[in-house]
């Protein structure tokens, strides 16, 4: 196999396998055409991680099978943020490698794929994601996803979110409406939104949040209110988008 240049920036690569880490500690990783994406499931599957990553040009179709996805963001660390990053697969590894006409050597590391069915991959279908409808749409500003935190800590004994609409406004609960005694929290968190009201309570775990906290840009949500199904929308940086899909909890 020769060697196949993937055209992807050193800044974009971590920021796109940072999120996909806190998510998963392996993943598999996909190109087509000028797009990198992998598809990531929670290990109590009831999250779905897919990330994407716009390449600037196209390439053909690879498989990257990354079995720890920290420590080849260690070894992008080590490369440092000087010289001209390049990346390229070559039979079963990659070869990172950082060049500076400031130094008399380049710097470089090879780090190793697996095979095929060694890591598990998830069984969602990214074209059915892709084909969504969705009745109601709106953002979380930054300060309302920093409270929403907040409101979790307070309320130690709940894991639990709920979303509605009440006076024209997307409110949250942070409770648990199935315990008694439980110490909750309520507030606004946008009085525009997209569609329909959220006539009923809607909850899902908000375990969520916690990789959406480290959004720097409002996080958009959308809600397929027949599948119960929602989507947590954010960007991670200018070309790697970051949808976490999530079901709603029955109670």
């Amino acid at each position: 196999m020769d060697d196949i240049i993937i055209p992807i920036p050193k800044t974009s690569l971590e920021k796109f396998l940072k999120p996909i880490n806190r998510a998963s500690d392996s993943c598999v990783l996909k190109t087509y055409k000028n797009s990198m994406y992998t598809v990531c499931t929670s290990d109590d599957k009831s999250v779905i991680l897919y990330a994407s990553c716009d390449l600037p040009v196209e390439i053909s179709d690879l498989k990257l099978n990354i079995i720890s996805i920290k420590k080849f963001l260690t070894g992008l660390e080590c490369l440092g943020d000087n010289g001209e990053f390049s990346i390229v697969l070559n039979k079963n590894h990659l070869r990172c490698q950082s060049k500076s006409d400031l130094e008399t050597e380049n710097i470089f590391f090879k780090y190793h794929l697996v095979d095929d069915g060694i890591i598990t991959e998830s069984s969602v279908n990214v074209d059915a994601i892709k084909k969504l409808n969705f009745d109601t749409e709106f953002e979380i500003p930054i300060p309302k996803l920093k409270q929403i935190m907040s409101a979790y800590s307070f309320s130690t004994d709940v894991s639990k979110i709920y979303f509605y609409s009440k006076n024209n406004s997307i409110y949250v609960d942070i409770d648990d409406k199935t315990m008694s005694n439980v110490d909750n929290m309520t507030f606004s968190i946008n009085d525009k939104f997209i569609g329909d009201l959220l006539h009923k309570p809607i909850a899902i775990k908000i375990e969520v949040f916690k990789n959406l906290i480290s959004s720097k840009l409002p996080v958009k949500v959308k809600i397929n209110n027949s599948h119960q199904v929602f989507v947590f929308q954010t960007k991670e940086h200018q070309d790697v988008e970051i949808k976490y899909i999530v079901s709603a909890l029955v109670k």
